[in-house]
């Protein structure tokens, strides 16, 4: 009598035949080659299938940002002879596109990257070599946020006066103060523009 496998032993199988998955020829925007979802899915088909192991993606989250899609998705390798007998392992996958194809892009990548990590497939990629750093993310600022900023930037016993200058522009410009507070990102453009008012009041009082 056959002795029949358990999922890990299947996978193990599976991880005997496929050992590689080869970049294509074709470059990204003429810079690189990649190692596509469907060269992934490709090579573990039928060894998959020969095994007897089924996968099942489900979307378990799935967030829009613009036309940033993210997937958190559970991965779930089945083995056919006995379904309950199962691994399910959590990716997720990043989509981004203009139209309605950012979900079908997030799925493919979290599969992608499932199957490569649970099956050890080399690609010919390092990802740890790239030389980027870490960039954290800019907060937007608060309307008070930036009213104290600007204020600290000309010192706070000018509290009246820049009041007075706000009060001023928004009548001139006919827009709200807070407008037109979160249009100084640039401090230095604040100060020059504060202290040129400053010093068209000195010159009034002279004339």
């Amino acid at each position: 009598m056959e002795k029949k496998l358990n999922i890990y032993q299947k996978i193990n199988a599976v991880m005997k035949e496929v050992k590689v998955i080869q970049k294509e020829s074709k470059k990204v925007n003429g810079q690189y080659t990649f190692v596509s979802h469907d060269a992934v899915t490709g090579a573990l088909h039928m060894p998959m299938a020969e095994h007897g192991i089924v996968m099942i993606p489900t979307i378990v989250e799935l967030t829009q940002d613009g036309n940033r899609t993210v997937a958190k998705m559970d991965i779930s390798f089945v083995n056919a002879d006995d379904p309950a007998d199962r691994i399910v392992v959590q990716y997720f996958g990043y989509g981004i596109d203009p139209s309605d194809k950012g979900i079908g892009k997030a799925v493919s990548y979290a599969v992608k990257y499932a199957l490569l990590k649970q099956f050890c497939l080399e690609t010919g990629d390092d990802v740890e070599k790239d030389n980027i750093h870490y960039e954290p993310p800019v907060m937007e600022e608060s309307v008070n946020e930036r009213k104290k900023r600007l204020l600290d930037s000309v010192g706070k016993a000018k509290k009246d006066q820049v009041k007075r200058f706000f009060d001023e522009m928004a009548v001139m410009y006919k827009k709200p103060i807070d407008d037109l507070v979160m249009k100084y990102s640039d401090i230095q453009k604040f100060i020059d523009d504060f202290t040129s008012w400053e010093k068209s009041l000195s010159d009034e009082k002279v004339a």
